[in-house]
């Protein structure tokens, strides 16, 4: 796979700023193979080009800024199978000794070596920025210095929560573990959690996946907030007197409390168990997600000023009339932790239980004892946290019933293979269609095959039944684990608080509920999400508290303000642009009984190597100089400059004219 640069020659200037603007060298422009290429020229006077059109002479990082820069918007760019066709490097002009009249064509001045740095395509006029056009008739757009926004790497934008992936990333491979740090925790209170068990959305944007694989990026995260410190809080500017609570102790209600105590303000957060985190602590097993990392970062946001009451639920200890006595605004982010239930005969029996439950049982310490054949439906990740904890706690064996394909599992590929590992067995294509059994005892679980029908509905491919194909399986137990969603019992009758039709609470874009000063976010809005979705739903709603109560405008640019970590410039980057293999993924070595984690991370060399093999999307189209270290096409590092510097500029007349005007061509790898 490989990134491939193509121009639309009819409408192309001829004006070299795509050549220009990228960072790695990856375009030239072709030179004439005739004396000149005339034309027609302002008021019929003719004219020679030195330049035609742009051609890729190198690999390409994807980064778009000759698409973004093209003034014409004639450059494309496409991911491709197998190496990218590449034409031979032209090289800069070399002016003959005595002054020529006019132009020379290219052909006759052009010697196959770089030119040494990147520097501004506009020269010392002014700063240049790479920048959106909104309209095609903004030509020169990189001219205006104020309303732009800056280009923002896939990782980043991929990411919920804003997570500036590429930075830390970047920072680890330079050995700087306390600064990546800071900059993973700077948008993300949970950024040792989410080192653990983030979906990673950002790794499935990667821009280095074209070329070969993605960057490990969770786990250099994990890495960073293990083998870095993370300095104090600095206390908040204002100290305001609005008092705001939470209801709902997880990931997005402990957010919302962790920037509103940056932004000064007095923060209650209600938890109904007896243990903060959410879904964090009661649904996922500590094999995959230790305790410590969770007590840790929730010290930390309580260490900001934050009072934590516990066994405190809503509409048992407290409703909502009580909190808006006594606070100006309050947060509902109780999330979604009522299983679905499977929606076929017998599925009341005592045997059948919400995956949740069994899994809020184990992590509480309740040591749930199972024993006998358990099946387990569903293929998210409840479904393998509850196959895997079911072998943990007794099952003699584990079958989990999918009704989809494989690549269709909403768990992470990681969970799949763990669980298979570990001895579960995974039936694909299979949906549920009975459960028998009596008040006492399970019998079995019927279901029949699946098939595709080639047919999609919203992205996903829809299945039928196999006539003849039913199955079933003795079992023991049933977990229950085809999707969770919020439970509407915390709302009093009369709140008027809208909800929709899953029984989720509905809110505006800003979090805001129909009741004034009320604000809901997370699952318990959008439905069971992920982590780091509920990390992103708590700051917008602490951005909208902040405007509510001191009426501000700019709430989300006033937290990050408060948040961010200075960027430090990198006047010269060095790519890796060399195939080279993505770190590997080692199964957790599985204990029987144990739900001890056991998934190692890597080590300072490992770490480092994976992370030189980031593109740095977030810097490289504000970057001087960038040295392309390895990898198909132009090298300009010290070893390629002095190598160039020592080549022999004499041409002959046939080299010049194939290298005036080359055919495309696909060399190997360097």
């Amino acid at each position: 796979m490989g990134y491939r640069i193509q121009v639309e020659k009819s409408n192309c200037l001829n004006c070299g700023v795509c050549m220009d603007v990228c960072p790695v060298q990856a375009l030239d422009m072709d030179r004439p193979t005739k004396p000149g290429v005339e034309g027609s020229g302002i008021y019929g006077t003719p004219f020679n080009f030195m330049m035609q059109y742009p051609i890729q002479v190198g690999e390409c990082v994807g980064c778009g800024i000759c698409v973004r820069e093209c003034p014409t918007h004639v450059v494309l760019l496409d991911a491709v199978e197998g190496a990218t066709p590449l034409a031979p490097r032209q090289g800069p002009i070399t002016r003959p000794a005595a002054q020529a009249p006019a132009w020379q064509p290219l052909g006759d001045v052009t010697r196959e070596s770089l030119k040494s740095n990147r520097v501004s395509p506009w020269g010392g006029l002014f700063q240049w920025r790479t920048s959106e056009r909104p309209a095609d008739w903004q030509v020169w757009r990189s001219m205006v210095t104020d309303s732009r926004q800056d280009p923002i790497a896939p990782c980043q934008e991929a990411c919920p929560a804003g997570t500036d992936a590429g930075r830390y990333v970047g920072l680890v491979a330079q050995g700087r573990f306390d600064e990546a740090y800071e900059v993973a925790a700077e948008v993300n209170p949970f950024p040792s959690v989410c080192g653990w068990i983030c979906t990673a959305p950002c790794e499935s944007a990667c821009r280095r996946g074209t070329l070969d694989e993605p960057i490990a990026i969770r786990r250099i995260k994990r890495f960073a907030t293990e083998a870095g410190k993370l300095p104090k809080a600095t206390p908040p500017a204002v100290r305001r007197t609005e008092k705001v609570a939470i209801v709902g102790g997880g990931p997005a209600g402990m957010s919302a409390a962790y920037y509103l105590a940056r932004l000064g303000y007095n923060v209650t957060v209600f938890e109904a168990m007896p243990v903060p985190g959410g879904m964090m602590a009661i649904g996922i097993p500590e094999y995959r997600l230790p305790r410590d990392v969770i007590r840790e970062e929730i010290d930390r946001i309580v260490g900001l000023g934050v009072e934590l009451k516990l066994n405190s639920a809503m509409g048992r200890d407290f409703n909502l009339d009580d909190l808006e006595a006594k606070y100006q605004a309050v947060f509902l982010a109780t999330g979604a932790s009522r299983s679905r239930k499977l929606g076929v005969p017998g599925d009341e029996l005592p045997g059948v239980i919400p995956a949740t439950l069994f899994l809020k049982q184990v992590n509480l310490g309740e040591k749930p004892a199972l024993k006998g054949a358990v099946v387990v439906v569903g293929g998210g990740s409840t479904a393998m946290d509850a196959a895997r904890s079911a072998l943990r706690s007794g099952a003699s064996s584990v079958t989990v019933l999918y009704r989809r394909g494989r690549s269709e599992m909403p768990a992470q590929a990681e969970e799949v293979e763990a669980a298979e590992h570990e001895g579960v067995h995974i039936r694909f294509e299979a949906a549920v269609s009975e459960v028998t059994g009596t008040d006492k005892k399970l019998n079995c679980i019927k279901y029949v095959g699946q098939r595709a029908t080639g047919k999609v509905d919203n992205g996903r491919t829809l299945y039928e039944a196999i006539p003849g194909s039913g199955h079933e399986i003795d079992c023991d137990t049933v977990l229950v684990a085809v999707g969770e969603e919020p439970d509407p019992s915390i709302l009093p009758p009369g709140a008027g608080i809208g909800t929709s039709g899953f029984s989720g609470i509905v809110a505006d874009s800003g979090l805001a509920t129909s009741r004034k000063g009320v604000f809901a976010g997370g699952d318990v809005v959008s439905g069971a999400k992920t982590i780091i979705h509920a990390v992103g739903a708590g700051r917008r709603a602490a951005a909208s508290i902040h405007e509510y109560l001191s009426g501000s405008r700019h709430g989300e640019a006033e937290i990050m303000a408060t948040v961010r970590v200075p960027k430090k410039p990198e006047p010269v980057l060095t790519l890796d642009l060399g195939e080279r293999p993505r770190v590997g993924m080692e199964v957790s070595a599985y204990v029987p009984g144990s739900f001890a984690a056991t998934q190692p991370s890597l080590d300072p060399a490992t770490a480092k190597a994976e992370a030189t093999r980031c593109f740095r999307c977030d810097s490289i189209y504000r970057c001087a100089e960038v040295h392309v270290q390895s990898g198909r096409g132009p090298r300009d590092g010290p070893d390629q400059l002095q190598m160039n510097a020592s080549q022999t500029t004499r041409v002959s007349p046939r080299t010049a004219a194939q290298a005036g005007n080359p055919g495309p061509t696909s060399g190997g790898r360097d």
